[in-house]
């Protein structure tokens, strides 16, 4: 076996990061893991929508990272990676602190990406980190002292923004005239076919507008304005909050060594960076060669982390790696408060019962980490011997 000098440092500790640190320190407790982000807790992001709506409280989705990782032997740093040097194996962090590394896994995650439209920095909430939920959650709330039928535009109907206009439809009844703008044919177009049809009933249920095939021009202080097969037309509004994409979160990156693909760090299927072996790139800022088509999920994410645990041990043993293959165990939605969507592995459930499945599976995918993070949930695994019995029995 080869001995470890150094650390093995991972920087980001979203799904990805978290995955990879936890598992490998069960694999191998004696290695030296470094974990470094520049954020104080992880956010489990799937959960945000069930926050906005008070259905659970914010810590029971913000664990802390010292907690987490310090349980298990993990050394946790909170700071700010601005470069990297793949060639001396050197970390450069805000405050001019430098690291070096025996094996790096850098796994930042993903950030909005405004499609370099005008005025959507400027004038667009956002919905990817609680910081985006606190303030919109604040304006939201503000907005319920005042008239009622305030406009309310939300740009993308992929998953984040259909759970976006069912829980604030829910939330605020007739306070908001809520309206969708998709620039496909159709609302979820990369998405099950029966998650589709149920997330198409629930926003009808709710008479919430949407506008396909249409794309945003511009959005102003007080306008949006609107491209569609009925030419270019400018609306009113309150707020609009944009979840049309995100890009990867790769600021930091100066090297020109490293490929990319679609502004993503191409990796093989062993997820190791061209020429830089004892460096890897998992999660949303990754694409493995030949899978260029996986989704940027946490399901994704966390088989990645898991097989890269795996990898990392068989390198430290002096074996090789294997490659990366991906298992769609299929894909949840929220659909409202209280209800939900759930299509994958030969099962399609829907409603209340979807509801309560799709939290206790997020709760039994998470990584095993503080015992107060899940006493925090204690109210999913209770139900878990129904819904074991319920699933086998389909």
């Amino acid at each position: 076996m080869k001995l470890i000098q150094k650390p093995i440092v991972i920087v980001g500790a979203g799904f990805a990061g978290m995955t990879v640190a936890l598992n490998l320190k069960n694999l191998n407790p004696s290695l030296p893991i470094l974990v470094v982000d520049s954020e104080s807790n992880f956010v489990f992001k799937p959960l945000m929508y069930e926050v906005l709506s008070e259905e659970i409280r914010v810590w029971e989705a913000t664990p802390k990272f010292a907690n987490v990782f310090s349980d298990v032997g993990i050394t946790f740093v909170k700071n700010c990676l601005t470069k990297l040097s793949l060639k001396e194996n050197i970390l450069e962090f805000s405050d001019e602190l430098r690291l070096s590394y025996q094996y790096l896994v850098i796994c930042t995650g993903s950030i909005p990406n405004s499609l370099q439209i005008k005025g959507v920095d400027e004038n667009c909430y956002f919905f990817n980190d609680f910081n985006d939920l606190k303030k919109l959650n604040s304006f939201l709330k503000k907005s319920q002292k005042t008239a009622s039928h305030k406009k309310l535009f939300i740009v993308g109907a992929g998953p984040s923004g259909i759970e976006l206009a069912c829980k604030i439809q829910d939330m605020f009844k007739d306070q908001f005239e809520i309206n969708l703008i998709e620039k496909s044919n159709e609302i979820l177009n990369k998405n099950k076919f029966f998650n589709r049809e149920q997330a198409e009933s629930a926003l009808e249920k709710r008479k919430i507008n949407v506008f396909l095939n249409s794309s945003v021009q511009e959005v102003s202080e007080t306008k949006v304005i609107i491209n569609s097969e009925d030419g270019i037309t400018s609306f009113d509004k309150d707020i609009v909050i944009w979840t049309a994409g995100v890009k990867p979160n790769l600021f930091y990156l100066e090297s020109d060594d490293i490929t990319k693909k679609n502004g993503r760090i191409l990796v093989n299927k062993n997820l190791q960076i061209k020429n830089h072996h004892n460096c890897f790139a998992i999660g949303d800022i990754s694409i493995v060669a030949g899978m260029e088509n996986l989704p940027i999920t946490a399901q994704v994410a966390m088989q990645e982390g898991n097989h890269l645990a795996k990898n990392l041990e068989l390198l430290i043993q002096g074996k090789d790696p294997l490659p990366f293959e991906f298992q769609d165990n299929g894909e949840m939605i929220s659909l409202g408060i209280g209800e939900a969507s759930i299509s994958g592995l030969g099962v399609t459930l829907s409603g209340k019962l979807a509801f309560e499945a799709r939290r206790l599976i997020y709760a039994s995918k998470l990584p095993d980490i503080t015992e107060s993070f899940k006493s925090a949930s204690s109210w999913i695994f209770q139900k878990k011997s129904f819904f074991k019995k319920f699933f086998n029995n389909r």
